[in-house]
C-alpha cells in the first residue's frame, strides 16, 4: 500500500482516468449485454413454439449463463470506475472539506452497490433465471447421518447461504481495506526509500568532495 502513497501526479491521474473511462465503458457493455441476454430464444405463438427474431444484434448470445456473465461484468466494471474515481479526486491530496465530501459520496455509492444492489441482483437472478426454489432439491443428507429420516436441502437455502456468507465475506474486505487505507504510508522496507530527485525530475547523486 505505501507504494499508492508515493504515486507522482502525473501517474495517479493517468491510472484513475484510465481505470475511471474502462469502468464507464464496461459498464454500459454489461447493460447492453443483460438486457439483450434476457430476450427470450422462443416464444409460443398460436400454442406454437417458435423461435424469437430481433432485427438487430439477433447475433447476440442469449440465455441464463450469459446474462450472468453480463452481470459480472457489471460488478467489475463498476469497481475499476469506483476505484478510478478514489484515484483522480481522493489519492494523495490534501483532505479539504469538499474533497471529504466528495469521498463520502464515493464511498456511499460503493456500500449501496456492494450491500444493496449486488445481494437483490443476485436473489433476483437466482429466484427467476436460475429457479432456485424451495420446491427445487439441491441436495439430499444420507438418511444415516439423521437417523434414519429423509432431509432434503432445497435451491432456495443455497441461494441465502450464498447471500448470506457474500455479506461476511465483504463485511470482513471492507474492515481489512479501511486499516489498509488507514497504514497507507507504513509498511516501507527499508532498501525501497524513495529517490531525491531534484525540482527538474533527475535523481540527486552526491558529488564527491
Amino acid at each position: 500500500m505505501y507504494r499508492l502513497a508515493e504515486l507522482s501526479e502525473s501517474r495517479r491521474k493517468a491510472i484513475g482516468a484510465a481505470l475511471l473511462v474502462a469502468g464507464l465503458l464496461g459498464l454500459v457493455l454489461g447493460v447492453i449485454w443483460i438486457h439483450w441476454s434476457s430476450i427470450p430464444r422462443t416464444e409460443i405463438v398460436g400454442g406454437v413454439q417458435t423461435p424469437v427474431t430481433v432485427d438487430y444484434l439477433n447475433w447476440f448470445p442469449r440465455g441464463v449463463i450469459w446474462k450472468g456473465i453480463g452481470y459480472l461484468i457489471v460488478l467489475g466494471a463498476t469497481t475499476l470506475a469506483l476505484v478510478g474515481s478514489l484515484f483522480l479526486w481522493v489519492l494523495n491530496r490534501p483532505l479539504t472539506w469538499a474533497r471529504a465530501t466528495v469521498a463520502a459520496f464515493i464511498t456511499w455509492i460503493a456500500l449501496v452497490f456492494y450491500f444493496g444492489i449486488v445481494p437483490s441482483e443476485w436473489l433476483n437472478y437466482a429466484q427467476t433465471d436460475l429457479d432456485w426454489s424451495s420446491q427445487r432439491v439441491a441436495l439430499s443428507i444420507p438418511p444415516f447421518l439423521m437417523l434414519g429420516n429423509e432431509v432434503d436441502i432445497s435451491w432456495a437455502v443455497v441461494k441465502d447461504l450464498i447471500s448470506a456468507n457474500y455479506h461476511v465475506v465483504m463485511l470482513g474486505v471492507a474492515a481489512v481495506l479501511a486499516i489498509q487505507i488507514q497504514k497507507m504510508r507504513e509498511g516501507r522496507p527499508a532498501e525501497a526509500k524513495p529517490e531525491k530527485v531534484s525540482p527538474y525530475g533527475r535523481p540527486l547523486i552526491r558529488g564527491r568532495s
